[in-house]
């Protein structure tokens, strides 16, 4: 996308901004940064002033507007309305035109088009967590056909502290008589850290391949764990298979009595919300209902909650850009966790429990870090 491209898309609503700067107490990289360029109004301002040819992109630019978590907590936030994540989404592709872009986004792009996962693994070790899995029988998974498939997404597939995940969610849908089944080697990734790299146009390969890979089986229902998974299937795919997001489905099953939680957790609990199952895609209230439906849990809401949750700072490729920002908005999430008495913090993201977890064990924190399916494996056991 160049200059022209980026006008025509944007100038309407980068124009909306009144500069009033109600969005900087609600954006984690300026309540870090404490930088104009790295807030949503300084964006905006960047957008407008390369559309109207007042500047040019460069390092600088490019810094900006590659260290934002797409988390939208601005647009949630702002009195016009304007829907800054995407205006910087597209600024994105116009910096990745004129060549203002980190250069770790072209290993990137490389080891999807090589390996169809983001960590450059063995597409077919994509269900190594199995083997964390015991007792079940052989044909419980990689079903030919199934009523629902479970898209388990690259993050949880191939790195270890989350690979519980899947696992997790099988057991929970195993023991709910849950038909389903799993891509195995033959899903891809799919495609999001293209969108957040500027590049949505190469997610086109994959998206073509995974929805066929669904129309194989059959699946009348995907299901996924990663939010971001499910954000890009939601807003990206053209599909008119039932797209579900793991705390929905769980809800849904708890609610059914296909799926009974009857071992106490007696802890201090809060939920945070992932950006792109909360803000992003709309998806509040059953997670929440499955926590409250675990006994014996004292649940908190965060102050800060559902629409203006504060990111734990793994969104928008930043853990890979700039792994000390990411650190350090996760810090704050930290804080504002401890700061309501929890000592658990529930959420239903792999990149979140990831984020939050290892900022707890580098800080030497007690704070218990668990995924939504962690919390329901434990009371349902």
């Amino acid at each position: 996308m160049n200059i022209v491209q980026l006008r025509k898309l944007s100038y309407d609503e980068v124009a909306k901004c009144n500069k009033c700067g109600f969005c900087l107490p609600s954006c984690p990289t300026y309540l870090v940064m404490k930088e104009e360029a790295y807030s949503p109004r300084g964006r905006n301002a960047i957008t407008r002033f390369a559309i109207e040819n007042k500047l040019k992109l460069s390092e600088d630019t490019e810094r900006s507007i590659f260290s934002c978590l797409g988390c939208g907590a601005c647009t949630a936030v702002c009195l016009s309305s304007v829907k800054t994540k995407d205006i910087i989404f597209q600024n994105r592709e116009c910096e990745v035109d004129e060549g203002f872009y980190p250069k770790i986004i072209d290993r990137l792009v490389r080891t999807l088009e090589g390996s169809r996962n983001i960590s450059d693994d063995d597409n077919e070790d994509r269900a190594e967590w199995l083997e964390l899995i015991k007792d079940f029988p052989e044909d419980a998974f990689e079903k030919e056909h199934a009523e629902i498939l479970f898209f388990v997404g690259c993050v949880a597939s191939f790195f270890p502290m989350v690979q519980r995940i899947p696992a997790n969610m099988a057991k929970i849908l195993q023991n709910a008589g849950v038909d389903f089944t799993i891509l195995g080697g033959d899903e891809w990734c799919c495609g999001f850290p293209l969108i957040g790299a500027g590049m949505p146009e190469k997610l086109e390969q994959m998206k073509e391949h995974n929805l066929k890979k669904v129309a194989d089986v059959g699946a009348k229902t995907v299901v996924f764990t990663c939010p971001s998974c499910y954000h890009t299937w939601k807003h990206f795919y053209k599909t008119d298979v039932r797209l579900m997001h793991a705390s929905q489905l769980i809800a849904e099953l708890i609610k059914d009595k296909r799926l009974t939680l009857k071992k106490e957790v007696n802890l201090t609990a809060t939920y945070h919300d992932p950006c792109d199952l909360g803000r992003n895609s709309g998806v509040f209230e059953e997670p929440r209902e499955v926590v409250k439906a675990v006994p014996g849990l004292n649940f908190v809401e965060l102050p800060q909650n559902r629409m203006l949750s504060v990111c734990c700072g793994g969104g928008g490729n930043v853990e890979m850009t700039d792994p000390d920002l990411t650190a350090q908005v996760a810090q704050m999430k930290l804080d504002s966790i401890k700061d309501v008495g929890a000592q658990m913090v529930v959420t239903a993201c792999q990149q979140c429990v990831r984020t939050m977890q290892t900022r707890a064990k580098r800080t030497k924190s007690d704070l218990v870090v668990k995924d939504l399916t962690d919390l329901v494996v434990e009371a349902m056991e």
